[in-house]
């Protein structure tokens, strides 16, 4: 009898999950945001939508670059309690205390880049002859040091005895000289184009009393603070949880001006987590299935097949990563339990039934435990709507509410909550805000839920109709289960539809900026500056996270100034291709503000293929499509490919324009890559594949000419 399945989408824990992360990491939009965009520096989630999981690829994709600069705070619980005493001793109010732990951060982030910095060969003399970061770096602890224990031999120094609270914030702003070390740390050239830090994890150990929301307050304002100082050269980034960027921006009177605009919430649709299922489908089964709708039918029975059955298994999740893994992975081993012989297993809704009674128990759990701290009365107000029809109107629920309202539960917390929210329209509000209950939109009939704490935007009327999300029928006994096709699919995710990664809206302005700002460039010498520049936005943005560290003119001063070098990472196939094909590292494109380049142009760039440089680079101008002119450049490209075994490419601002157009659907992320690999075929196989036929005359040799733009 074969072995039951278990977990085989993978471990509902990103810490645990390494090996399926390496085999079948989804890159989100949200992800790819990160990327692209320094503007977001606080990242929110709720649990189990993947903030451990972006933590752990962004660490390998932003440490596996050459000399790069990176580093990662983790705080397990124990030393998040150990620091909480002492810090609860930097203030005797919140805002002292905030300030104080924005002090507190802002030094130790710029240190532990400096204390990187150093363990670099090339830049350890800059570091150690700087008298001011050498005294501080001797007292802030090993490199292997945690960075709360850090933290905490240093407020042990400097709470002196004789110290009020009060005294404090001005007695750390005098001894960490944070401005000048942040002048010094100036002086130093990075190691890389940036240098990352990362802080996760701040939950462990947190309670949130006043102290601690103040202590995460001070690290949010602080990392804002490293990365508008240091801007384009330290890109930190703060993971938080929901329901704890809920309490700071509760707490937090400057909440709205110093950090909303700063905060990336994370976002999962049904598109995406059928992506991710899939992608975890392949990699656990070894199916090399491409068509994603073939896939998953391969795997499920009757009504769960295509993408109406995927939806059928969402209404059970409040659209994250660990629901649906959870609920699949349990539905799986219900499978394979009961037909163990079949040669491939088969999930059934049986199955998954049995897998969502379970679940739904747990889920409940976990959103009362979420939301617990910061929604005392949550236990007592879900409880009344228990044993009955899922489906009721607004005055309905506020008359089950309003006996929570005038027999609160035990607990000061509720008490104070419900004194505040004295009307049971606000119970409502606040049970929409968390995703319990969803609203009938009278426009379409669809009901709208909340899925990240939002409120409404619109006030309830007394002819709304509520839903209980399905989720949480099963535990709580509800008359009805499960949701029909057509209802489930009428269901709408309001934070769906209004935000997404850097919202919709965003993302299409600024990418229809820049193909805007392209048309309006003169070619010629009097736009090239301009088109220089426009190259290296939209190069850093069609190659994010392929090529690193894409800078303009990065040997400005050397006799072969190369116009945009970028490092290849050779993380995906395209780049692996030209790295171990083509020997090239360092990626260059050159730029011509003008249609059509040059032999000297041709023979300008083959000067610069070299060592890293490889034996393939670009060139970028202002032509309308790719081609190569027979006569002319593909006379010129074939030439020197026979001489010298190197090749260079001719792109055009529109064949960047174009795939910028692309990217305005996040689906198609690889788009660059996709037209790059197509023109590298073209080349190969059709182009120097064929020596004969219309070969223009070989030059003699190719060697650098006066620049031309």
């Amino acid at each position: 009898m074969a072995k039951p399945l278990s977990n085989p989408l993978g471990d509902i824990r990103a810490e645990a999950d390494h090996a399926m992360l390496a085999k079948a990491f989804y890159e989100t939009p949200d992800y790819l945001s990160l990327l692209e965009s320094d503007e977001k520096i606080v990242v929110v989630g709720r649990r189990g939508t993947g903030k451990s999981a972006l933590t752990y690829r962004l660490k390998k994709q932003w440490s596996d670059p050459k000399n790069s600069v990176f580093s990662l705070i983790s705080p397990e619980e124990h030393q998040t309690l150990a620091l909480a005493p002492l810090i609860a001793r930097t203030g005797s109010k919140f805002l002292s205390i905030r300030a104080s732990s924005r002090l507190l951060w802002r030094y130790g982030l710029m240190l532990e880049i400096t204390q990187i910095l150093r363990s670099k060969y090339k830049l350890r003399d800059m570091v150690n002859n700087s008298k001011l970061l050498t005294k501080h770096l001797s007292s802030w602890g090993k490199v292997d040091q945690p960075f709360f224990g850090k933290l905490r031999t240093l407020l042990q120094k400097n709470l002196l005895s004789t110290l009020s609270p009060d005294d404090v914030i001005g007695h750390l702003a005098d001894v960490l000289e944070i401005a000048q070390i942040e002048k010094e740390l100036k002086k130093i050239p990075p190691a890389a184009s940036k240098m990352y830090l990362i802080v996760d994890r701040l939950d462990e150990g947190f309670d949130p009393d006043g102290t601690n929301i103040a202590f995460i307050d001070g690290a949010i304002t602080a990392a804002i603070d490293v990365g508008t100082i240091f801007k384009g050269v330290i890109r930190p980034v703060v993971f938080l949880r929901d329901n704890i960027h809920r309490a700071v921006a509760h707490y937090d009177q400057d909440y709205a001006r110093n950090i909303e605009g700063q905060t990336l919430r994370l976002h999962w649709d049904a598109g995406n987590l059928f992506y991710l299922v899939c992608n975890r489908l392949r990699a656990a089964f070894g199916d090399e299935t491409q068509n994603n709708k073939r896939l998953w039918s391969r795997y499920t029975a009757h009504e769960l097949q295509g993408e109406d059955g995927f939806k059928q298994c969402l209404k059970f999740t409040l659209y994250r990563p660990r629901d649906i893994l959870i609920l699949l992975n349990s539905a799986f081993e219900n499978a394979s339990k009961r037909d163990p012989e079949a040669a491939v297993t088969t999930i059934s809704l049986v199955d998954l039934e049995k897998a969502a009674k379970t679940i739904s128990n747990n889920r409940l759990d976990d959103l009362q435990k979420e939301y617990r701290h910061i929604f005392p009365s949550i236990e007592s107000a879900i409880s009344v709507f228990g044993n009955r029809n899922p489906e009721l109107l607004f005055p309905e629920a506020c008359e089950l509410l309003d006996g929570v309202i005038t027999s609160p539960p035990p607990g000061i917390e509720s008490h104070i909550e419900l004194a505040i929210l004295n009307q049971a329209e606000d119970l409502v509000r606040a049970l929409y805000g968390i995703g319990f209950l969803g609203v009938q939109d009278a426009s379409t009939g669809s009901y709208v839920f909340s899925h990240d704490g939002r409120r409404p935007d619109t006030e309830f009327e007394s002819n709304h109709r509520l839903l209980i999300h399905p989720c949480y029928w099963i535990a709580l006994n509800l008359t009805r289960n499960v949701l029909s096709q057509d209802e489930a699919t009428d269901i709408n995710d309001e934070y769906e539809i209004k935000v997404s990664s850097v919202t919709p809206i965003l993302r299409n302005a600024r990418l229809g900026r820049l193909i805007s700002e392209y048309q309006k460039i003169n070619s010629g010498a009097e736009g090239a500056a301009d088109f220089e520049q426009w190259c290296l936005d939209a190069l850093r943005i069609c190659f994010a996270g392929r090529l690193d560290n894409i800078v303009l003119h990065p040997n400005k001063d050397a006799v072969n100034r190369r116009d945009v070098v970028g490092t290849n990472l050779a993380q995906t196939s395209f780049w692996k291709r030209i790295q171990q094909d083509y020997e090239t590292r360092q990626v260059v494109f050159e730029i011509k503000n003008y249609e059509s380049p040059t032999l000297d142009d041709y023979r300008q760039v083959l000067s610069y293929l070299s060592g890293g440089y490889g034996r393939l680079a670009f060139i970028i101008c202002r032509g309308w499509n790719t081609n190569l002119e027979r006569d002319k450049e593909l006379s010129w490209v074939k030439s020197i490919y026979s001489d010298h075994r190197k090749i260079i490419v001719k792109i055009t601002g529109k064949f960047l324009s174009d795939i910028l157009s692309k990217f305005r659907n996040p689906q198609k992320h690889d788009s660059a890559e996709i037209a790059l690999g197509s023109l590298m075929d073209t080349y190969e196989r059709m182009y120097l594949g064929q020596q004969s036929g219309g070969t223009a005359k070989r030059p003699r040799q190719y060697r650098s000419r006066s620049r031309k733009k």
